[in-house]
């Protein structure tokens, strides 16, 4: 008898993320532009700054991993940058230290339409090995528009004072990483900096599946 996985395959079968040729998730061609490595940067806020460390260089395969997962929740593509924001944690523990992860929030409108908080999703998956708290205490104070068409100066306006961070009696000095799945100006990861530091956490750096080249270098 056929098992279910097997039916599944015949009906929909596999195909790679980056050109959808049929096969495995991501053929042996798009694997060389999503290789992960390490790449650092820094985010500098008024008077502090933390490092960002990222795995893979954006490109379009990685655009399309980015979208087949977040917009069609293929399960290939979560696979493919749970394995990235991994490589990129792992070498962050060892070199500033663990603490707790803490996601960039998702608006609301794409939850809804997703039907999931997919970079809440892979904060949990991550702070499994080691066990480490996820602290959901960024949220949104005000709508901002859809980042993608946008510059970095009007990406840096879009998103100004519009995190705001929950207050906990336990919140000083708290040491923290933020989790999220593309770092492009930088624009989002300093204002979830702001909001933290503001309320007391310790933002020790940042980590991200995939940078883009205006941020990028590496080691």
């Amino acid at each position: 008898m056929i098992s279910l996985l097997a039916l599944s395959e015949l009906i929909f079968p596999s195909r790679c993320l980056g050109c959808r040729q049929l096969g495995i998730g991501i053929c042996s061609i798009c694997r060389t532009s999503w290789h992960p490595h390490i790449y650092r940067t820094f985010i500098t806020i008024d008077d502090f700054s933390f490092p960002v460390y990222s795995a893979v260089a954006y490109s379009l395969v990685a655009q399309k991993v980015l979208l087949g997962a977040k917009e069609s929740a293929l399960q290939d593509a979560d696979r493919l940058i749970l394995q990235a924001l991994s490589h990129s944690l792992s070498y962050f523990y060892s070199e500033i230290g663990i603490a707790d992860l803490v996601p960039i929030p998702s608006r609301k409108v794409n939850t809804r339409k997703r039907g999931r908080d997919f970079i809440l999703e892979q904060t949990k998956a991550l702070s499994q090995s080691p066990r480490v708290q996820v602290r959901t205490i960024l949220s949104h104070s005000r709508k901002v528009k859809d980042q993608t068409t946008l510059n970095s100066r009007s990406r840096e306006l879009n998103l100004s004072q519009s995190m705001s961070c929950a207050n906990q009696d336990d919140s000083s000095n708290i040491p923290v990483i933020i989790i999220d799945d593309l770092v492009t100006s930088g624009a989002t990861l300093r204002e979830a900096g702001r909001a933290l530091h503001g309320a007391g956490y310790t933002v020790t750096g940042a980590v991200t599946a995939c940078v883009a080249k205006p941020l990028r270098y590496t080691q």
